[in-house]
């Protein structure tokens, strides 16, 4: 009989208790876990905690390998924007020639380095002439990329020039200049930087324009391969 009775008091004590601690939650602002509130701590004190962990989290959170930021400036690579800039004059870039082994320099590359301290644009084609007037400003071959050619400092711009075809004649030249153009629809010549031949080359072989349709010379443009590809299907 005594035991039923205890039993009976743990019963009505432990209701009392859940009453109370159910009053307690109805009464705090925004409700609450039974959890919060047997633990003693306010839910929105809780929230706010989390709010500021996970901004946390996410300032200190470094981007993956390889993701690019919206909107962030790509001129440090060096390459092409695509965009019109202020156009290169033989002041803003250094040109260097650069024949093809097994190819019997029929080909030249010729790479142009932006020196300045701002990105300018190669327009068109380059104006190339050889020796002393005797092949002056070659043909352009059907070679247009779809951006034109602006590269930032450091960057670099490529033109490829096929010089002769097999079986025609052919004249000596010792001296080469190129010229570039200040917009895309004015094609006319500014002052001309003299461009040395390759190492070892004291000479290049080119076509009379006259009679063929060599020397050629691709437009200007940053990516490489796209020049060579122009470069060799002549």
């Amino acid at each position: 009989m005594g035991a039923a009775r205890i039993r009976l008091r743990t019963y009505a004590l432990g209701a009392a208790v859940v009453a109370a601690l159910l009053a307690t939650t109805a009464c705090e602002p925004g409700g609450g876990t039974d959890d919060a509130a047997a633990s003693g701590t306010p839910s929105s004190a809780s929230g706010a905690s989390g709010a500021s962990d996970a901004s946390d989290a996410s300032s200190s959170t470094p981007s993956a390998p390889g993701t690019v930021t919206p909107g962030a400036d790509d001129e440090n690579s060096g390459g092409s924007t695509g965009e019109e800039a202020r156009p290169c004059t033989d002041s803003d870039v250094s040109v260097v020639s650069k024949v093809y082994p097994h190819d019997e320099a029929r080909h030249l590359l010729l790479t142009a380095t932006n020196i300045s301290d701002s990105k300018c644009t190669l327009y068109l084609y380059p104006y190339v002439s050889f020796g002393d007037g005797a092949v002056e400003q070659i043909s352009p071959m059907e070679s247009k990329p779809k951006k034109l050619a602006t590269v930032a400092p450091g960057g670099k711009g490529y033109a490829g020039l096929l010089l002769w075809r097999a079986d025609e004649k052919t004249t000596a030249v010792k001296s080469m200049t190129v010229g570039f153009v200040d917009s895309e629809l004015v094609e006319a010549g500014v002052a001309q930087l003299a461009v040395e031949f390759p190492d070892g080359t004291d000479f290049l072989n080119v076509g009379d324009p006259a009679v063929t349709s060599t020397p050629q010379v691709t437009y200007w443009n940053t990516d490489l391969a796209a020049t060579e590809k122009f470069m060799f299907a002549r």
